[in-house]
């Protein structure tokens, strides 16, 4: 389908709406959750440009990647395998239920089960064993193992309304969920694509200003693009390098935030024996002979950093005197060479493209370097529908060599949640390293902060030098706000809605 079939099937979605009602923000969305209201299938875009709005965890990070406080005002660590978390009060669902330990209780219950060990976030909470009700506020919770970081994880687990789970069931939940948030559900929008939210005023969190949020799946960056540009939506997410330009053109403001994430092209070595990616040679080789200093610099003017390491800028584990991989043809062709492939060899990989800033451009110039080695690299681009599927179950097709996989420590900003992805943990792992892995486990279970960051930091660098993915650079993420949005901030990927205020209609 071209490009302007696209922009005039998404501008035909906003021509119901041309003219925004006050307190309104219409963002457009390259997706929408495909599970509706069910919190637990996903754990980050495209679903989290709504569910952010609804759901809560019991703790949530803010602009910087700090911890604080949501559902839960503190918790303390009892002993090694046991935190108490003690809840926020007054708080209700929007069904009217009341926030209590029951909840929370509930919530883990369900992602004990099967059903819920099988979903996303259901496998990030594997460790923990249960939930218990100490009096209606006070909530502990138990794991399998020491978990110095479990508020962090804990951020990531939305809690819902336990008896409309119950009494609707998950089907019946995701279309008509009850939840704690600064908006609550009205249309999910089958038919028209876009998901109308109202303010729930009686919130912990209520919206500032705004009386309804409008998120209107625009796939295509043009049409996100033209809808801001003709004043259609107020915030055009995760636009282009090539869209800053028109932004400032219509006086809009350009935000640039991190995504807590390093772009990178995970290899299949575990699961694909016999591939010459088996061999750390070959692995760091296709590292040095992509110049991702100039990448950043040309291709995303600017905008961002070589990266070399698992962690990217700001999430703990990180370690500034880890460098990136330099750009060095002769050594990349040594290496080659010295593991008998001199002359090169076929690549395929599976790339989502414009799911970041320059991706498409990206993968296209390592298409060219790798050339220069004799390397021929097949690129073939998947939707994320497909993409997702094949990563969780490990389908990929037989020639598959790899396949776009970002480190990505959100939602917690945290190392370690990468690298358990770079792991034997993984279910269907592609990258399997026992000595790493349970050195990872090691590090888990260390309680000192300190220590465990300084054990993640040696373990990074470890990772570096095991070249399991071809490491490009800390991902970033472009907003296009219109004139007049004011209060823009953004959180794993997301505008923070609540905070959002409008100076005109």
């Amino acid at each position: 389908m071209s490009r302007l079939k696209l922009v005039l099937m998404g501008l035909s979605v906003l021509a119901v709406c041309t003219t925004a009602a006050a307190m309104e923000l219409r963002y457009g969305s390259k997706g929408l959750p495909v599970s509706f209201g069910n919190p637990f299938t996903a754990n980050g875009s495209p679903s989290n440009y709504v569910w952010l709005a609804m759901f809560d965890g019991l703790t949530q990070l803010d602009v910087a990647g700090q911890l604080q406080p949501a559902l839960a005002t503190d918790w303390e660590l009892v002993n090694p395998t046991t935190w108490r978390f003690k809840l926020r009060a007054g708080v209700t669902f929007t069904n009217g239920e009341p926030l209590t330990a029951e909840a929370v209780v509930a919530t883990v219950a369900w992602l004990k089960t099967p059903a819920g060990r099988g979903t996303i976030i259901g496998n990030e909470m594997r460790d923990i064993l249960s939930a218990e009700r100490e009096d209606d506020l006070t909530v502990l919770v138990r794991t399998a193992r020491p978990d110095a970081i479990l508020p962090r994880r804990l951020s990531a687990m939305p809690i819902v309304a336990p008896k409309a789970w119950a009494e609707l069931g998950v089907d019946g939940f995701a279309k008509t969920p009850a939840t704690t948030g600064s908006f609550a559900v009205k249309d999910w929008g089958e038919g028209s694509g876009r998901v109308v939210l109202e303010a729930f005023k009686q919130s912990w969190r209520p919206p500032v200003a705004l009386e309804r949020l409008i998120i209107i799946n625009l796939p295509d960056n043009a049409a996100r693009m033209q809808a801001l540009q003709s004043g259609q939506i107020d915030i055009a997410g995760n636009i282009g390098v090539d869209d800053i330009d028109a932004v400032e053109m219509i006086g809009g403001k350009l935000i640039s935030a991190p995504s807590w994430s390093v772009l990178s092209i995970g290899f299949r070595i575990t699961d694909k024996p016999g591939s010459p990616l088996g061999d750390v040679r070959v692995r760091q080789a296709l590292n040095y002979a992509v110049d991702k200093q100039a990448m950043t610099e040309v291709l995303l003017r600017g905008l961002t950093v070589p990266s070399g390491q698992p962690a990217s800028k700001g999430a703990t584990g990180y370690d500034e005197g880890i460098p990136a991989y330099p750009y060095d043809p002769a050594k990349a062709k040594a290496l080659l060479a010295e593991a008998g492939y001199a002359q090169g060899f076929p690549l395929k990989f599976e790339v989502m493209v414009d799911r970041t800033p320059g991706d498409a451009a990206v993968f296209q110039t390592t298409s060219e370097a790798l050339s220069k080695l004799g390397i021929k690299v097949e690129l073939r681009s998947l939707t994320f529908a497909s993409w997702f599927t094949k990563y969780l179950s490990g389908s990929w097709d037989a020639d598959t060599d790899g396949f776009t996989l970002a480190w990505n420590a959100a939602p917690y900003n945290d190392v370690a949640r990468p690298m358990e992805i770079y792991s034997c943990i993984k279910q269907n792992p592609f990258f399997c390293d026992p000595a790493l892995t349970a050195r990872l486990e090691a590090a888990g279970e260390e309680m000192d902060l300190v220590k465990r960051e300084a054990l993640l930091k040696v373990l990074a660098r470890d990772y570096r030098d095991a070249a399991p993915a071809l490491f490009f650079y800390d991902v970033f993420d472009l907003f296009g706000v219109a004139k007049g949005v004011e209060g823009v901030e953004i959180v794993n990927r997301v505008p923070v809605y609540h905070k959002i205020s409008k100076t005109k209609s």
